[in-house]
């Protein structure tokens, strides 16, 4: 997967990180692997330029003094520093399985943007069910009302897009993205050309192995200003 970055943004995960590059590494030579970090207060930071200064093909992102905080901004700061032809942006804390990667890398030949959607939600409590599907629902009336096709799976945090289609969509529309929020695959699509050849990749959504989930009431504001962007 030499064609191929990942993209990882971090906060807090000293507990996830360790394990996901050595299973990347392990599972995906060749594949280029950017953790942008957020301003980590535990050990992330250090484990990855532990990992770093042994593997040339891991890059650390670090965000501590910027002054907008986010995972979207992260990953807007990231796709920067991407040369390859494709990228996949996913989450450290194992919700998003490795095995999938491979997947949305091969899929990314035949269409431009390429969905991982959620076949299962076991597990979620119903207050986290409620944001997923009333957000997708949202998200999708927001795309037919500036005649965008509406997709199975909006608020995914586990795509992949093609690098050039990814940087000109920040480049032309990078005000209306909500920066601060964590849905940076729903940003990207309401500005996507028609046409764009968007295709999906089916997995179960698995539970947090370590950690705290970063999702507070203040992200449901900025999803919500994001509809209206």
């Amino acid at each position: 997967m030499e064609d191929t970055t990942v993209i990882i943004p971090t906060l807090n995960e000293e507990g996830n990180i360790s394990r996901l590059l050595h299973g990347l590494l392990e599972h995906y030579p060749g594949l280029r692997i950017i953790v942008v970090d957020d301003g980590s207060t535990d050990r992330t930071q250090e484990i990855v330029k532990g990992l770093a200064t042994k593997h040339p093909s891991i890059m650390l992102i670090d965000r501590s003094r910027k002054r907008v905080k986010g995972l979207t901004a992260s990953v807007v700061d990231a796709v920067s520093k991407v040369t390859t032809p494709k990228v996949i942006v996913m989450d450290a804390d194992f919700q998003h399985p490795l095995e999938k990667l491979k997947p949305i890398s091969k899929a990314l030949a035949r269409y431009d943007v390429v969905i991982a959607t959620r076949t299962s939600t076991k597990g979620w409590n119903v207050w986290r069910k409620l944001i997923s599907f009333g957000g997708a629902l949202l998200a999708n009336l927001r795309l037919l009302l500036t005649m965008k096709r509406p997709v199975k799976d909006p608020m995914s945090g586990f795509f992949g897009i093609k690098t050039e289609l990814f940087k000109a969509t920040i480049r032309a529309h990078k005000r209306g993205y909500m920066l601060e929020g964590f849905k940076v695959l729903f940003d990207t699509l309401k500005y996507l050309p028609r046409g764009t050849k968007i295709g999906t990749v089916g997995y179960k959504f698995g539970l947090r192995t370590a950690g705290e989930s970063k999702i507070s009431k203040k992200h449901i504001t900025y999803l919500l200003k994001s509809l209206v962007k």
